[in-house]
């Protein structure tokens, strides 16, 4: 009786290994030998010539971010803040310096997702595949490639490539099942806003929005927040942040739409005493009140903050232009700032 179990349990594991073996490397939880690494810059390179042409310039006045092409009709994603005004007049660029003449459609300024039409988009338009999910997510640790033209298209360089992993993505509201934002160690650079990041088969699962200092804390444009909005950002009819497909506003971290819209202005991750700020947005009550990245926001009013999610909700409960009391620690000292709210 002893043989038949020892062979069942060399038979398992045999089957196991395999398996483990089958994976591909970039799917693996950490590359555990020289030939995954050889693998995954492999399917880096295999992916990127497809990817890198599909993305493109927008210029729009004296300003340019980046961009990505997914339908042979012209449709360009890009960030909202990019895009800009609905109807205004963009010039599209092309990885092979072709200039052609398109427009910002809609825009949503809550979760930062705008889209551009090209006028007349050529046959021979490159073009890349988006993932259509309403409710997928990266994972955390996905392997994943940001691509995008900072400071403008440079034909000799070519677009910038950086290969990083998603360290985490946020849900904005409580009630939603859907994360609005992508947080990646792909380090983003001025005029890679709106490019693409893609994930390992080539596909966009996120477009840059927000660029930070921090090398690890650069955050992308989800899929599911474009889904969300799609038929109004195609229709051009959301305007300053009000998408009218729902009927509601940006959410007070710059998120989803919702009611009444009130605005702190920082974005923030857990941390094991409270909110942890690591980007406070310009011209946002926050930055007035005195707010810096690194705080660690543990009240609100005196209701005690357990985690990022724990501020959102309780900042949604005030009314725009509420004053409110924050207690937070900074340089390990506790601190308090009055904050009046806005309405974004």
């Amino acid at each position: 009786m002893i043989m038949p179990k020892i062979y069942f349990l060399l038979l398992f594991l045999f089957s196991w290994q395999s398996a483990i073996a089958d994976k591909p490397a970039w799917e693996k939880e950490a590359p555990d030998s020289v030939s995954d690494l050889i693998a995954i810059q492999k399917q880096v390179q295999k992916v990127l010539p497809k990817c890198m042409a599909a993305t493109v310039t927008l210029q729009m006045g004296g300003s340019s971010g980046s961009g990505v092409v997914v339908n042979k009709e012209g449709l360009v994603l890009t960030a909202g803040h990019v895009s800009g005004t609905p109807g205004r007049s963009v010039k599209i660029i092309l990885a092979d310096g072709r200039e052609l003449r398109g427009k910002a459609l809609g825009k949503n300024d809550g979760t930062d997702s705008g889209l551009v039409q090209i006028t007349d988009p050529p046959e021979d338009l490159p073009i890349v595949e988006y993932d259509k999910s309403k409710e997928k997510l990266p994972a955390i640790g996905q392997w994943c490639i940001a691509v995008g033209n900072p400071g403008g298209l440079d034909k000799d360089r070519g677009a910038v490539v950086r290969v990083g992993r998603v360290i985490r993505t946020f849900k904005k509201m409580s009630e939603s099942p859907v994360a609005d934002s992508i947080r990646t160690d792909c380090m983003l650079l001025g005029g890679d806003s709106g490019g693409p990041l893609f994930n390992f088969d080539g596909v966009v699962i996120g477009i840059h929005s927000r660029i930070s200092s921090r090398p690890d804390s650069n955050m992308h444009v989800s899929m599911p927040s474009f889904q969300a909005d799609w038929e109004a950002l195609v229709d051009s009819k959301s305007i300053g942040g009000r998408s009218r497909s729902t009927g509601r506003r940006p959410g007070p971290w710059g998120g989803r739409p919702n009611v009444p819209g009130t605005w702190l202005g920082v974005l923030g991750e857990d941390h094991e005493k409270g909110a942890l700020v690591v980007e406070v947005r310009e011209d946002s009550p926050a930055s007035k009140a005195g707010l810096k990245k690194d705080d660690i926001i543990q009240k609100v009013n005196g209701i005690d903050i357990k985690n990022a999610q724990a501020l959102t909700d309780e900042i949604r409960k005030f009314k725009p232009e509420t004053k409110v009391r924050i207690t937070l620690v900074r340089d390990g000292k506790e601190k308090v700032l009055e904050v009046e709210l806005q309405q974004r």
